[in-house]
């Protein structure tokens, strides 16, 4: 795996973060829609179109949403084999926290310029405990 593969790779735990949260309001508004469906007499209709649906689309997110899980939990673990906690932080805040390069900065209370080294060592170590 090079750096720039690596990078690719970390990066999709905010991909995976915001396609989770996508799929949760994609249920939220088919459960509203399949809840808010009366008959003609005001009576909530028992199974509907809109309810199966909504459960199709449970089904089909459910298997979505754990391998979605499993990647941030892949990408977690890998992050939390470095020792050194500035590595490590800077890591987990650009791709766990999704912080940019001057966040990370601000908040570590480092030099942007520092904090792109502390980057570049970081995945270096990295590279050196996933690809021995």
């Amino acid at each position: 795996m090079t750096i720039k593969e690596l990078k690719a790779y970390l990066a999709l735990y905010q991909k995976s973060a915001i396609q989770t949260a996508e799929i949760e309001m994609h249920l939220s508004d088919l459960k509203a829609e399949a809840q808010r469906l009366k008959d003609h007499e005001g009576n909530s209709v028992a199974l509907d179109s809109a309810t199966i649906r909504y459960i199709d689309a449970c089904d089909a997110a459910g298997i979505q949403l754990d391998k979605l899980k499993a990647l941030r939990d892949d990408i977690k673990k890998m992050i939390d084999k470095i020792d050194d906690q500035k590595l490590h932080s800077v890591l987990y805040r650009r791709y766990i926290l999704g912080q940019k390069w001057e966040e990370v900065a601000v908040s570590m209370r480092l030099d942007y310029r520092w904090i792109t080294r502390l980057h570049g060592r970081a995945l270096q170590n990295l590279l050196k405990k996933i690809d021995p």
